[in-house]
């Protein structure tokens, strides 16, 4: 994975998912058709046995090597966005536990710690999202981190509540460490070279199966667009999701939201 700051990919990924759908395993099936009958005169002259058992030779060995490089982009992509949505899950609830902990500070430091975490929680839903989905992270909401750190640092517990402040110190380290990582999810991007590989490998992929020879060329015809639709699908699954926070299929701020719901459900000044 490398880091992308933006382009023709993300600009796609601003479309309707269906529509995206449509153009890319359309195009795909519309290709591996065209490939067909485009061919049929070139595979015509060529037909026998003998031609055909070069072409499966050469089939075999293209598209295992696609399956391969195919089905370890897909787990490598797949990965990174629901490890993007589990570290924002983490981060949020780990947020509430800092508010929590919070109520057994003594006064002003509880209601200093707990507008800060509030403040945080509101400007990562306001202002980092949407610079999410542009490959980025917030200035503003850096600022509200920082401001967690100008409360809690000068802070000092007595017996009755050290327990409960180192714990928010840790989490707020974890917080840290989870913003990051989600910024760096947000960031990621298959090289353009795996895109051409993509590209260029399932050409030639469904080339080898339309310089076949066939008797029956609608069947033929129907055989290689039903692979082409099975490699435009993987395509578009990538593209889909190569981007973590932007497009329909993205990972939301729905967590964060919970977050806020469940902090004003806390009764204040009661320990949880």
């Amino acid at each position: 994975m490398t880091t992308s700051t933006g382009g023709f990919f993300m600009t796609i990924l601003d479309l309707p998912v269906w529509l995206v759908g449509v153009l890319i395993v359309g195009g795909a099936a519309a290709l591996g058709v065209a490939l067909v009958y485009g061919l049929d005169v070139f595979v015509k002259q060529h037909r026998g046995a003998e031609h055909n058992q070069a072409i499966s030779d050469g089939f075999q060995a293209v598209a295992t090597m696609y399956a391969i490089v195919a089905g370890l982009l897909v787990f490598g992509v797949y990965t990174t966005f629901e490890s993007a949505s589990q570290d924002s899950a983490t981060e949020a609830s780990t947020l509430v536990l800092m508010y929590r902990s919070a109520q057994a500070f003594p006064q002003p430091e509880r209601e200093q710690a707990q507008q800060a975490v509030v403040a945080y929680i509101r400007s990562v839903i306001d202002d980092e999202w949407p610079a999410l989905a542009d490959g980025a992270g917030s200035p503003k909401t850096s600022e509200a981190m920082d401001h967690l750190f100008d409360v809690y640092n000068p802070m000092t517990p007595n017996e009755h509540w050290t327990d409960q402040y180192n714990r928010s110190v840790n989490d707020l380290g974890d917080v840290v460490k989870l913003r990051t990582e989600r910024i760096d999810h947000a960031r990621a991007s298959l090289p353009p070279i795996y895109w051409f590989l993509l590209f260029a490998g399932g050409f030639v992929t469904l080339l080898y199966v339309a310089l076949s020879y066939v008797q029956r060329r609608g069947m033929h015809a129907l055989a290689v667009g039903l692979m082409a639709t099975m490699v435009g699908l993987v395509i578009f699954l990538l593209l889909e999701v190569n981007h973590p926070f932007r497009g329909e299929i993205a990972v939301t701020k729905e967590n964060f939201q919970n977050a806020l719901t469940s902090i004003s459900q806390i009764v204040p000044g009661q320990p949880k």
